[in-house]
Parts: C-alpha cells; sequence; structure tokens
C-alpha cells in the first residue's frame, strides 16, 4: 500500500485485512479441532483395541506432526519475509485441505501416522496468519491484534470439537475429517480474495523508494537469523513450555473422561467434545483480556499471571473424581491459559523489526512444535504410571514457565539503547 492513499484508506485495509484474518483463524480452527482431538478413538476404531496402545499411537503421530513443524517453520518464516506471509498462509491452509481430509480415509494407524507428519511439513497455519497480521497492524494495536486473533483460535477450538462429537457418534470418526477439508477450503478462498498485504513501494525513477507508512516492511538488511534466536531466546523458552504443557493431556483426555464416566457410557466423543468446547470457549475470553491488558500494562507481567493460575488448576485435575468437577476446573484453566500467547506474542512484536517477524515468529512456532511433539509422547508414557499423572505434569511445566518469566524473561523494545533491558512502556 502507498504511503500517498488518504489515512482513512490505509486504515480501512488494515482493519479489514485484520478480520478478515480472524474470521479464516475461526474457521481454520473449527476444522482442525472437529477430527483431530478423538485421534486416540479413532485409532481404537482402526483396529488398535487396547486403549494404553491406542494413547500410543496418537502421541507418536502428534509428536510425527510436531517434529516435521518445528523442522520447517523457521524456513516457512524466511520465506514469508522474502515472498509475503499471504503466500504462506495460502501454502499453508491448501495443503491442509488435502492432507487432513485424506485422514479419513486411511486403514490403519500407519498410515495416519504418516499423514500426520506430511501435515508438520506443509501446513503451520496459526503463526502464518500471526506473521500476516503482525506485518499489517499498527504496532500500538499489536497486543489486541493478537489476542483477537487468539480469540478466534480458542472460539474455533471451541465449536470444532463439540460439532466433531456430534458428528463421530452419529456418523463415524471418519466423517470429522471431510467435513475439515471442506471448511479449510473456505478458509483459504476468504484469504485468497480478502485478505491484503502491505508490502514496500518498489523505487521509483530518479530516487529511493519511500517506505510507507505502517508498511509491513521497511527498506534495508534484514537481520541473520542467528541474532533473531539470540534476542528471541527468552521467548522462545515459553512458547516451547507453552505447548508441551498444553499438549500432554491431549492423548489421554478421552481415556480418562471415560474411565470417569464408567462402565456402559455412551456418547463419549461428545462428552469429550463438549468438555474441550467449554475450555476453548473461557481460553478465548482468556486471549481477549490478556490481548487488551498487554497494551496497557507489561506483557511480561501478564504472562507471569496467567501461566502462573494455569498451573495450579492444571494440577487440580488431578484429583477430579468426576467428569462435571474434571471439566469445572479445566474450564478455569483455559481462563488463564488462553492469556498466555498473545502475551507472548506481544513481547515477540516488541522484539523484532517488521521485516523480520516471519522469521521471528517461525522460530517460536518451532520452538512450540518442539513442544507440541514430546507432549503428547510424554502423557501417553505416563498413562502406564498413572492415567492422571500427565495432569500433574502439566501444572509442573506451567509453573516452571511462570518462575521463567518471572526470573530471566526481559524485554528490550526493537530499537533501544542497548545496555541493561528494560520494560517496554509501548506494550
Amino acid at each position: 500500500m502507498r504511503s500517498d492513499l488518504p489515512s482513512s484508506r490505509r486504515n480501512s485495509s488494515w482493519q479489514r485485512t485484520l478480520w478478515v484474518m480472524v474470521a479464516s483463524q475461526l474457521v481454520t480452527q473449527t476444522a482442525f479441532t472437529l477430527g483431530l482431538p478423538f485421534l486416540p478413538l479413532y485409532i481404537q476404531q482402526l483396529g488398535v483395541k487396547d486403549p494404553q496402545t491406542a494413547a500410543l499411537w496418537a502421541g507418536a503421530s502428534a509428536t510425527a506432526s510436531g517434529l516435521a513443524m518445528a523442522f520447517m517453520a523457521p524456513v516457512w518464516g524466511r520465506l514469508a519475509d522474502r515472498f509475503g506471509a499471504k503466500a504462506m498462509v495460502l501454502r499453508a491452509t491448501f495443503s491442509a485441505v488435502v492432507v487432513v481430509g485424506a485422514m479419513g480415509l486411511v486403514g490403519g494407524p500407519s498410515a495416519l501416522l504418516a499423514l500426520r507428519f506430511l501435515q508438520g511439513l506443509l501446513t503451520g497455519t496459526v503463526s502464518a496468519s500471526n506473521t500476516l497480521v503482525a506485518s499489517t497492524i499498527p504496532e500500538k494495536r499489536l497486543g489486541s491484534g493478537m489476542g483477537l486473533m487468539q480469540t478466534a483460535v480458542y472460539v474455533g477450538a471451541a465449536g470444532g470439537p463439540l460439532l466433531g462429537g456430534f458428528i463421530a457418534d452419529a456418523l463415524g470418526y471418519r466423517v470429522p475429517f471431510a467435513v475439515t477439508a471442506a471448511l479449510l477450503l473456505i478458509s483459504a478462498l476468504l484469504i485468497l480474495f480478502l485478505a491484503h498485504e502491505r508490502r514496500p513501494d518498489k523505487a521509483q525513477p530518479g530516487g529511493e523508494a519511500k517506505p510507507p507508512v505502517g508498511a509491513a516492511r521497511v527498506a534495508g538488511p534484514r537481520t541473520q537469523t542467528r541474532l533473531i534466536w539470540a534476542a528471541l531466546a527468552p521467548v522462545v523458552v515459553v512458547s516451547f513450555l507453552d505447548q508441551l504443557a498444553n499438549s500432554v493431556v491431549g492423548p489421554v483426555l478421552p481415556l480418562v473422561i471415560s474411565e470417569l464416566s464408567g462402565p456402559g457410557n455412551t456418547g463419549l466423543a461428545t462428552a469429550t467434545g463438549a468438555i474441550l468446547g467449554s475450555v476453548a470457549i473461557s481460553a478465548s475470553v482468556g486471549a481477549l483480556i490478556a490481548g487488551r491488558l498487554s497494551d496497557r500494562f507489561p506483557a511480561r507481567t501478564v504472562l507471569a499471571a496467567c501461566s502462573g493460575g494455569a498451573a495450579l488448576f492444571a494440577a487440580l485435575q488431578g484429583l477430579a473424581d468426576s467428569v462435571l468437577t474434571l471439566g469445572a476446573l479445566r474450564v478455569v484453566m483455559g481462563l488463564f491459559i488462553g492469556g498466555t500467547i498473545p502475551a507472548a506474542n506481544a513481547i515477540l512484536g516488541t522484539l523484532v523489526r517488521r521485516e523480520d517477524r516471519g522469521v521471528a515468529f517461525g522460530l517460536t512456532a518451532s520452538a512450540a512444535s518442539f513442544g507440541f511433539a514430546g507432549g503428547p509422547l510424554m502423557g501417553a508414557l505416563l498413562v502406564h504410571v498413572n492415567i492422571r499423572a500427565p495432569f500433574f505434569l502439566t501444572g509442573l511445566l506451567l509453573a516452571l514457565e511462570c518462575l521463567w518469566v518471572l526470573r530471566v524473561l526481559r524485554v528490550t523494545p526493537e530499537g533501544g539503547p542497548p545496555g541493561e533491558p528494560t520494560e517496554s512502556a509501548g506494550l
């Protein structure tokens, strides 16, 4: 977008792109959570009858996807800086249409494992979408913009499991994957035709290019990836711990709900989807609140408070004696856990220049993917110790995240003076 356009047109452009991406994120996350939360039950339908073995297969498939995504996220991030974030969002979404849709056609857990690995290699819609939004909206709206994006993630994750649970109980575990592919196609078309990315103008004849006001990138060489890594190392650790903690319970939650429901339970997928959906709703509220608070208060303080509160209620779930109690504790935890990612993203946006945010979000997405790779496998292995052990591990990891934020994480705004790190007033 050119800098000589009226400010009202510039404002309407970034606002429209923000809301288009929020809508796209909502549809995408609804699609992804239609079938994937029920993988342990789907794997049992594929012939793996033993619950512990099914949990292990589900954990292994999540680990394969997470590891592939961890290695590819920085690559896609740097390509976003070079060729545009919108192209990377479209690449991730169209790839997901094919790969996730094919999961409903597999004949055994091995094929499902291979497709999950391919999903990790080719997709990664959240980090690509965040890069596009962070490169488009004004700096002073970064916290609230990231909060809206994360709210869309959680709202989508609220409706997806509930809808997917109804579909799975009524039509079988394969049908949700077909619905997923259709919704992802809608999301991709929405971005293709309605989202606009601000890119710097080419040089004008007889002179140098004028940097557009609020452009996604500015003139000048890009920062080397190793320097960005050094600046973001504390935030990268937060992303890893946060995703590791959040994914530990995934492969075992349906099995715990089954145990608490007692023998002869019916509608297990619906009950699981209802709990996951309720947690996502509370997390969306937490994300929206944390995003706004991060515009007014130090994001480091918001992040520490959210991770500490989430740690407490995660550990209490290990003591739940009924499905209702478990669900209530997870809903309260969701209020806190929903605020961690917007606060961390607000810190990230303060640490790097706009033209380096693609690789920055790629690095943090890579760290989160390593956490996503390790968490489900750890949870599946802990089932052999005690089926409640993953809840206590989740609480411990979130407590470590809180301590890390308080003791290690400091924020030095991009472009600030060298020396002792300071908290950014712009957060």
